[in-house]
């Protein structure tokens, strides 16, 4: 009969792949926070790791400026994580990468207002279109104009 009991996520991967990604992950992350803790403030804000391959440690940076002033720290960096034994180094590289944004959707207030003259020339326009389809995206277009003032 099967146990309900619940099995540490380690068990259930076993040797796989996944397995090695997660402790990989693991140790990125530990990497990081050490990094972060050698990096001065406010530089260590705005970089973070992105990999590390061959002796080679990959930071990015939030801008090119920010890559500029963490270029400067690359050689304290490399002597301070070999001094420690935490990771053994050859160089460090630094990218430029911006922070991730979701998308900002557009709303409805955000349509580009269009000046009154140019609303009466697309009304005046649409009066003598015969496509229907095009006669009512003029139409539309015209109530975009400027909203008289309200006193």
């Amino acid at each position: 009969m099967r146990s309900n009991k619940p099995l540490r996520i380690n068990k259930l991967l076993g040797n796989s792949e996944i397995s090695r990604l997660l402790s990989r992950a693991r140790a990125l992350r530990k990497l990081d926070a050490i990094v972060y803790n050698l990096i001065p403030s406010p530089l260590n804000d705005h970089c973070c790791i992105l990999s590390l391959r061959d002796d080679i440690l990959t930071l990015a940076a939030d801008s090119p400026v920010w890559a500029a002033r963490l270029r400067f720290h690359t050689t304290q960096l490399v002597k301070q994580l070999s001094s420690d034994q935490t990771v053994n180094l050859r160089t460090v590289r630094v990218r430029v990468r911006p922070p991730e944004r979701p998308p900002v959707g557009r709303s409805a207030s955000s349509k580009p207002l269009i000046s009154r003259k140019n609303s009466h020339t697309l009304k005046q326009g649409a009066r003598k279109v015969t496509d229907p389809e095009l006669k009512a995206a003029l139409v539309r277009l015209a109530r975009r104009g400027q909203k008289p003032a309200k006193r």
